[in-house]
């Protein structure tokens, strides 16, 4: 019977430590700031320009791409030469 009691007071312990307050509430004509800021990157990323969503955002993205592009290119073209080389054999003179 003791163990019982404990188990549920662990139990409200826990609920409580592990639950947040709730969040003051907000009047109709209170917004946060960083909303707008994030319908202002929203509208950024959803444009129709016809460039992938992955291409959007900064100079970087596009450096990463081409990067990517660039090294998978290079590992392919290492594996057809490792192909060629494996299945060719050496003359032997």
């Amino acid at each position: 019977m003791n163990s019982a009691k404990v188990l549920n007071l662990s139990r409200v312990v826990v609920r409580s430590l592990t639950t947040t307050a709730p969040r003051r509430a907000v009047t109709k004509g209170e917004v946060e700031k960083g909303y707008f800021e994030l319908k202002k990157v929203q509208e950024h990323f959803q444009k129709h320009d016809g460039k992938p969503v992955f291409l959007k955002g900064s100079f970087a993205d596009q450096l990463l791409y081409r990067l990517t592009v660039a090294l998978s290119l290079a590992g392919i073209g290492g594996m057809a030469k490792l192909f060629y080389d494996l299945s060719v054999p050496q003359s032997q003179e």
